[in-house]
């Protein structure tokens, strides 16, 4: 199996590539019942952070099962400091250790590599890209499997599609019938491994939990809450260039002023447009700092980095530049506004434009403020268009969690 990784890799040559998914599935059909043979399965879980996982619920279903044996390694990034780094493998024993989940540091601190995947002793890895551009000494005997850490949103065939590792995964687990359609089209395989679950961050909204409102600063039901996320594409020369925030930043800030008493806002920034506007001659860090010190200090606002899942639950209404939002905001189905980037083509895929197309659409303050006007009259002209393409495209069937939908189709490997 390593020579045929090795070799798909690298070779470009569609004809060559589709021969070497032919040997390599005739491999697959041998390889599969002894994997189910073993007890227990171990299941290896990479993850590079905590804001990019979000299987608990199949991590917990796993563990309460003696035919599986799953565990959790560290994927970090040699481009990362080290302080960055150890913060981050930190954070990920400490929770996964809550869990009661065996987990590994996968990085050699020393040496400032990832340790080789034969350490880990798996049957079953969970790599978290859709791309083997990290790791490419997967051993001979380990099934490889992927579940997106988010939605799959733009129109990068060489990124999300027919990708060597995308067309060789044991099972590709999607989160719409219309990915598992994009994959169908575009992969090479044709989706023959790809199973529709869901997404599994719809297990948190679903889950019967009563959400926190720790983050928004009035604990009044008659000021409306709105959610403003930026994203961090600032630079004309980022591969997405999605964000106006540069030239909305102040005046986002009058219009919480001027809405105080009947809006309360939480600024929700992508995590890294922190770091690029501290590195922008326009702006630096001190006018970074002073800027995110502003939100937290004016009455009616706060400003949020972290975990999202309890804030969009307790909002009203989002307004956002940000791909992944343009779907995940709509397990809550409460009005949202993308902001549109003058002259920016969008590069959707069908799935993202269907989102795309149930949100409301701004560039302008005046947009803005039409859009925060109806949400404090409760205008939503959308809302039987949004709820249709919930219902059709987001929803888990029936009773079934993603988590559990996962977990099952893991266990038919033991039929």
């Amino acid at each position: 199996m390593k020579k045929i990784l090795t070799a798909c890799y690298n070779l470009k040559d569609r004809v060559k590539l589709r021969l070497q998914l032919f040997l390599y599935n005739l491999y697959l059909k041998r390889l599969i019942p002894k994997v189910a043979k073993r007890r227990p399965v171990k299941i290896m879980f990479y993850v590079n952070n905590l804001s990019m996982w979000k299987s608990d619920k199949l991590l917990i279903l796993l563990n309460q099962d003696d035919r599986f044996d799953p565990f959790v390694v560290s994927f970090l990034y040699s481009n990362n400091s080290i302080q960055d780094n150890r913060e981050i493998e930190h954070d990920i024993f400490t929770h996964f250790s809550s869990l009661g989940v065996p987990v590994s540091s996968g990085f050699d601190f020393e040496e400032y590599q990832l340790y080789p995947v034969t350490n880990f002793n798996a049957d079953i890895i969970f790599y978290p890209q859709p791309y083997l551009n990290k790791v490419k000494d997967i051993p001979r005997n380990v099934l490889l499997s992927y579940i997106p850490y988010c939605f799959e949103m733009e129109d990068m065939k060489h990124f999300f599609y027919n990708t060597v590792y995308q067309n060789i995964c044991w099972k590709l687990f999607v989160p719409s019938p219309l990915h598992k359609e994009l994959k169908a089209k575009y992969n090479s395989n044709h989706g023959s491994n790809v199973v529709v679950a869901g997404n599994p961050l719809a297990d948190y909204f679903f889950d019967g939990h009563i959400p926190s409102s720790e983050n928004w600063p009035l604990d009044d039901p008659k000021i409306k809450r709105i959610i403003w996320a930026p994203h961090h594409s600032i630079l004309s020369y980022d591969i997405l260039d999605y964000s106006n925030f540069t030239e909305i930043a102040d005046e986002m800030l009058n219009i919480a002023k001027k809405y105080e008493g009947k809006v309360q806002f939480v600024f929700k920034p992508h995590p890294m447009l922190k770091e690029k506007l501290c590195n922008l001659e326009s702006w630096g860090i001190q006018k970074t700092e002073k800027y995110y010190n502003a939100w937290k200090s004016l009455p009616n606002c706060n400003y949020v980095n972290g975990n999202y899942v309890d804030l969009f639950m307790t909002s009203d209404a989002l307004i956002h530049d940000c791909s992944s939002f343009t779907a995940e905001y709509l397990y809550v189905n409460k009005p949202l506004m993308y902001l549109t980037k003058e002259g920016r083509k969008k590069p959707f895929n069908a799935f993202a434009d269907a989102c795309f197309q149930v949100n409301y659409h701004g560039s302008s303050i005046s947009d803005i403020e039409t859009f925060i006007e109806n949400v404090i009259e409760g205008i939503d002209p959308m809302l039987e268009k949004r709820t249709k393409f919930i219902n059709s495209q987001l929803t888990p069937k029936g009773n079934e969690t993603v988590a559990g939908t996962i977990y099952k189709e893991l266990c038919k490997l033991f039929d």
